[in-house]
């Protein structure tokens, strides 16, 4: 019977009246059940008997006498519904978000609610008491020993979710800002430190988030209040529709079949107009996101590495990789054309080409593709085929910055720097290896001999040599010097430090500090890796439409796309660096200093954004 009432208390509040009144029958004649059964015993006899459980029965009929008096009220005095106790401590997950009503509290000992905010508590846990003194939340303080920062604030003062004001559920702002209660005293900081000493508390970094002062709020209002204003503003001085908002009148006129102005217009010019400018629309997302990171990656030389956003860019990363998914897929659209119907239009398009696309030009310059990765062909820079002036100067502009893989170089060593300035990870991989090379050897030894295939076995003299082969092979990769010689031959691209930095995330990208780091470099491996299968498409499908035929921009067609795959490969360092791993049972433990440094400086850095954009404020 106890566990049945258990069982209705915790199932939170009725969503009516009839239900209550429905419940409270059923555990009515369940508890005039009990009676009756009670009335049957020789209750004189359990009663003088000895025993330690009259204490408990005691607690239970007074659980029952309570639970009685609640069904005669709801059966028998239905203009006077019974009264839902709301209590300040209860647990924010016990509220209903869609109920005006509170948990349904049971026992004499029961406080009512006084209304006010005193002792208010966000955690806890449920302490099961005896019925008779209902179910106790065991409560768990959590002083507040900051100002609420911009990230607490932005949380708090959201008009919208569960713990939003008249939803049902306490008012967490006003208790996490310390409101003072009927009694005069503060929320969370009502309680002494030999009151906290027994529980858990909070602990603050004061670096973590900054504090908001009061400037930050007045300029975030001053925001909103503009923002208000603005979006007003707009919707009074014009009518905007889909067509006019989306520039349709314009997008849908722009395409003019060119067989259909000189000659007899063929069917599947029209697609193919479509299909390519649907790529320069992608292009030009592809740049704004580009541009986007490479922004944040400009103001490096005046950030710290965890001050810099990774999380931003990662999802400004992920966009464009699902982006280039799209743009590879289209070529399944665009083979749906005969080979025979491309011909027929194709004479029109003479001298056009898509090696004039200055959009694909600029994504490449940005990503940062190097001049001597280019392949020329009729005699002439690759910009010198571009149509007009101002493409070409916007083109070798774009040359001429950093683009994401120096500034990628650049972040990776400043990580060595800021995080490992004292620590040789080369060294401590040289060391690495050898220990796992002395394990081999003494594999070799204790197994001389293995069947590496059904009429050949590998004797002990050759598997040692094999060995030692890759040991040195693994040695002169951490060698700085012969890192060096590899750039200066174009083989490399990433500095010493930068690549030894990658290793290190790769290494160890199960550390929490990584992860977010290692899911950007992943994605910039993506994006070159769509990109070269873009170019592979493109190329495949030029050779199903026209052969060993030269291109309408002059090149060789398909035999110069193919050279040009060989060769334009951005992110491949990024890929070289798994050459450089070793299994993660031959890796030794991290010294203590250096993993305490790692979730120091990175930890907060790639769980928390540090963007500096204002947040809009209620009044």
């Amino acid at each position: 019977m106890d566990a049945m009432l258990v069982q209705y208390i915790r199932r939170g509040t009725p969503s009516s009246l009839r239900t209550l009144q429905q419940d409270a029958l059923w555990t009515g004649i369940l508890c005039g059940g009990c009676v009756i059964l009670l009335q049957r015993m020789n209750v004189l006899d359990l009663i003088q008997g000895p025993g330690t459980w009259k204490e408990h029965a005691v607690w239970s009929l007074r659980g029952i006498l309570s639970r009685l008096r609640q069904v005669y009220k709801g059966l028998f005095q239905p203009n006077k519904p019974p009264v839902l106790k709301m209590r300040q401590d209860v647990p924010p997950s016990f509220w209903d978000p869609e109920s005006l009503g509170s948990p349904l509290m049971i026992g004499p000992d029961v406080p009512p609610s006084t209304g006010s905010l005193s002792e208010p508590l966000v955690s806890g846990m449920w302490k099961d008491e005896d019925l008779g003194r209902g179910m106790r939340w065991e409560r768990e303080t959590r002083p507040l020993t900051r100002h609420p920062s911009k990230q607490d604030l932005k949380y708090l003062m959201a008009p919208h979710g569960p713990d939003s004001p008249g939803r049902g559920r306490p008012d967490w702002s006003d208790m996490l800002h310390g409101l003072k209660s009927s009694g005069g005293k503060t929320g969370l900081s009502q309680r002494s430190t030999g009151e906290l000493s027994g529980s858990r508390s909070m602990e603050i970094f004061p670096d973590e988030i900054s504090e908001a002062t009061e400037e930050d709020i007045a300029l975030a209002k001053e925001r909103s209040r503009e923002r208000a204003h603005n979006a007003r503003s707009a919707a009074s001085v014009r009518v905007l529709d889909y067509q006019g908002y989306l520039q349709l009148d314009k997008i849908l006129k722009a395409q003019e079949p060119q067989s259909r102005i000189y000659d007899m217009e063929v069917h599947d010019e029209m697609l193919f107009i479509i299909i390519h400018q649907t790529y320069e629309l992608w292009f030009k997302q592809v740049l704004h996101e580009l541009d986007s990171v490479l922004h944040m990656f400009s103001s490096l030389p005046h950030k710290s590495v965890k001050e810099m956003d990774v999380s931003l860019c990662l999802s400004r990363s992920s966009r464009v990789v699902e982006i280039l998914k799209v743009l590879v897929s289209q070529f399944d659209v665009l083979e749906t054309m005969h080979p025979q119907a491309f011909s027929d239009f194709r004479d029109f398009l003479s001298p056009a080409s898509g090696f004039q696309s200055m959009q694909f030009r600029l994504v490449e310059n940005k990503l940062g593709m190097r001049p001597e990765q280019r392949i020329q062909h009729s005699g002439c820079p690759y910009y010198q085929h571009l149509a007009r002036e101002e493409e070409r100067e916007e083109v070798l502009a774009a040359e001429r910055e950093v683009g994401l893989l120096d500034y990628l170089g650049e972040w990776l060593e400043k990580l060595m720097d800021e995080v490992f300035n004292d620590f040789d990870f080369a060294a401590y991989m040289k060391e690495a290896i050898e220990q796992a090379a002395v394990h081999d050897r003494s594999a070799i030894e204790r197994f001389p001999t293995v069947r590496t295939s059904n009429r050949h076995v590998e004797s002990k003299e050759s598997a040692l040599n094999g060995l030692e082969k890759k040991r040195l092979a693994h040695l002169k990769l951490f060698d700085e010097q012969i890192h060096n010689e590899l750039i200066k031959k174009g083989i490399r691209q990433l500095s010493f430090k930068a690549t030894m930095a990658c290793v290190f995330v790769q290494s160890f990208s199960h550390e929490a500090a990584f992860q977010t780091i290692q899911r950007f470099l992943t994605k910039l491996i993506e994006i070159d890796e769509l990109i070269a299968r873009w170019r592979q498409r493109h190329s495949s499908l030029v050779l199903r439409m026209i052969g060993s035929k030269d291109g309408t921009g002059g090149s060789s067609g398909h035999a110069y796309l193919n050279a040009v795959m060989q060769k334009s490969r951005i992110f491949v360092d990024l890929c070289h660096c798994s050459h450089y791993l070793l299994p993660q049972h031959s890796m030794l433990p991290l010294p203590a200093e250096v993993k305490r440094r790692l979730q120091m400086s990175l930890s907060r850095a790639s769980s928390h954004p540090f963007m500096n954009e204002l947040v809009d404020f209620r009044d």
